[in-house]
């Protein structure tokens, strides 16, 4: 601690007031809860006893205010929850603020606290606490409904909890104190990410609060990618009103990853949204079949040589297969005959009107709008009411033409192959592409905010077809091209894909966070890095490079040397599943193992990444091999790969 006793003791008085508060506010809600509940029990119950009595204009009105005066109550329960959870640390910051007029105090949490209009806390994602992530001690200002506010901050001040004690107060110049990010950076990680909001730098905050826009990220390894989107999440459903958890949606890489960040969104006072991989979207469409993920293809990839030249899947995975798709469907549509009239009202068109009128259908539409036009003239003929008949027709177009909406069986017809009862990875766009093109897209229009991680594994033909799917959604969209694990896909930049996305803004996270500086000088000469800022100091412990002499015994060493510098969660990497299998077989503790492509975006405090003798990452593999080294957080040591 780096302020005098006085200060302390007034600090500790403060703490001990704004407890006091918080507990005094829990329990009026508390109170207000239990009333709450009584009077809806009794609300409901009165509406249904008396509902024959009401007209049902009176019902439908007296059920809305019964389900809004519930949805008020859980709005209190969880603000109980989220105060309950801000009694172990109440504040990360202080900030003294003068203007010509006054000078005001402060405190910014995680968790905003009111009391009779007063606020005590306030919460991190309001503008106030910019003040804190943007600036130092002197000129600053903060935003409000009325305008900017100007002035200076003439003191700036940090601190940390254990279970509710004070453990450290440090003064500082700049956004969080030296000492206490150091501590925290050097801490041991945990087995799901934590909130970061008391050391979020300047160039994430700006990310966090960007406004509510097309946005795509790129960030060098340990930049906080992930943890700036899921705060970006919840700093929007604090600021965006019409937007809440149930209309927002995560593409993440892997269920392993979507199970490691589950916990910041509660952490942050938010409910989880809703979080998918694209393998298990597009099973949402491609029934009674198994779906390779891109995990399982990136294993078939290393487990089987003969993979690693197939321009077949190369082909398959580019947008020239898209275009041999469109050519296709254009030719497949011009191929449609009718030989059935359609009739009614007295009325009828015939097989030869029909196909005049399907010749007529201007090219430049797409399959599914092509019908679509049909439809509508169609209508218009039997002077139909168009908003009621128009998809009656188009499913009867789609019956009479003999199409057929089984996405496998008209993936099978396009490319004369027999998909089995298995998908594998590189035929999932095409499938997905081709159905939606002929029985229209699927509309999400709840879908507010999407969020994509590790996107330079996506590639432009599958950003594409999501956009076309999430409309109306605004994108944050955030990867790093060094961290490519699909070797089929190497995107330049993330810029790549900036066409796809209209009034789209590009930002960069250049700072490190994760790693010690041994880790990360190492891992930028894999790939000749320079661009990458280090946080961190040297953390001490080197970059040991060893060869196999007993398996067990030489990672039983490592890990032992581990845990002797105080490390807790240590892990092996490996290149294929079959060495993973290998050294589970060991039976070693204290050990987690996976290979490369499982462990994007996790983070251990040791790593030991290890390879057959004759199978260590190659020139071509660099980019995969730099995603296994970035993992560690500490400590790192490299088995059967020469330095």
């Amino acid at each position: 601690m780096n302020i005098n006793s006085k200060e302390l003791e007034q600090e500790t008085k403060h703490l001990e007031e704004t407890i006091k508060i918080i507990n005094e506010v829990i329990g009026e809600k508390n109170i207000n809860i239990e009333e709450y509940k009584k009077s809806i029990v009794e609300e409901k119950k009165y509406i249904w006893q008396n509902k024959h009595e009401f007209k049902d204009t009176e019902l439908y009105n007296s059920m809305d205010d019964s389900d809004l005066n519930t949805s008020l109550v859980n709005s209190d329960i969880k603000k109980v929850y989220r105060l309950y959870r801000s009694l172990e640390a109440p504040y990360f910051s202080r900030i003294d603020f003068k203007t010509d007029n006054e000078e005001e105090t402060f405190y910014i949490g995680l968790t905003g606290v009111e009391k009779n209009y007063d606020i005590i806390v306030y919460d991190w994602r309001a503008s106030i606490a910019n003040l804190y992530y943007n600036y130092g001690i002197g000129e600053s200002l903060y935003e409000t409904p009325e305008g900017n506010v100007l002035g200076e901050t003439t003191l700036k001040r940090n601190f940390q909890f254990k279970r509710g004690e004070l453990t450290s107060v440090y003064d500082c110049t700049s956004g969080v104190s030296d000492v206490i990010l150091e501590s925290i950076l050097e801490n041991n990680t945990s087995d799901v990410m934590k909130n970061i909001v008391g050391t979020i730098g300047k160039e994430q905050n700006e990310i966090i609060r960007y406004p509510n826009t097309h946005l795509i990220v790129e960030g060098v390894a340990g930049s906080g990618k992930t943890s700036v989107a899921l705060h970006r999440v919840a700093y929007l459903l604090y600021n965006q009103k019409n937007l809440n958890y149930k209309n927002t949606l995560i593409f993440s890489p892997s269920e392993v990853f979507s199970h490691y960040i589950s916990n910041v969104l509660p952490e942050l006072g938010e409910e989880n949204v809703a979080t998918t991989t694209f393998n298990d979207f597009a099973s949402s469409y491609i029934k009674n079949v198994k779906i390779e993920s891109l995990t399982e293809f990136i294993e078939r990839y290393y487990e089987n040589p003969e993979y690693k030249i197939d321009d077949k899947i190369r082909f398959k995975l580019s947008k020239d297969y898209k275009k041999k798709i469109d050519n296709y469907l254009e030719e497949y549509f011009n191929a449609l005959k009718f030989d059935k009239k359609v009739g009614l009202k007295k009325k009828e068109l015939t097989a030869h009107d029909l196909n005049e009128l399907k010749n007529k259908v201007p090219r430049n539409l797409k399959f599914y709008d092509k019908l679509q036009y049909l439809s509508e003239k169609i209508v218009a003929y039997f002077e139909l009411d168009e908003e009621k008949n128009k998809e009656k027709f188009y499913n009867l177009l789609v019956k009479l033409l003999k199409i057929g909406k089984d996405p496998l069986k008209l993936y099978e017809k396009f490319s004369g192959e027999e998909i089995g009862d298995k998908v594998f990875y590189e035929d999932i766009c095409g499938i997905l592409y081709l159905y939606f093109e002929i029985v229209g897209y699927p509309s999400f229009s709840l879908v507010k905010c999407v969020v994509i991680d590790e996107a330079q594994d996506y590639s432009p033909w599958q950003f594409e077809f999501i956009k076309s799917i999430f409309n109306v959604a605004k994108f944050t969209i955030l990867g790093d091209v060094n961290q490519a694990i699909n070797p089929y896909l190497k995107h330049n930049s993330l810029r790549d894909i900036e066409y796809i996305f209209d009034a789209v803004h590009y930002r960069k996270l250049a700072y490190s966070y994760r790693s010690s500086r041994e880790i990360i000088e190492f891992a930028n000469s894999i790939l000749g890095l320079e661009n990458t800022s280090i946080i961190r100091d040297n953390f001490g412990l080197p970059v040991q490079f060893l060869e196999e002499k007993n398996i067990k015994s030489d990672i039983k060493n490592c890990v032992q040397k581990f845990i002797d510098f105080g490390l807790e969660k240590i892990a092996v990497i490996t290149k294929t599943a079959s060495e993973a299998e290998k050294i589970k077989s060991l039976g070693i503790e204290n050990l987690e193992v996976l290979p490369v492509y499982i462990s994007k975006g996790l983070e251990y405090d040791g790593v030991i990444v290890y390879t057959d003798i004759n199978n260590a990452f190659n020139e071509d593999e660099k980019n995969i091999f730099y995603v296994a080294v970035t993992r560690a957080l500490h400590g790192l040591a490299l088995i059967n790969q020469k330095k």
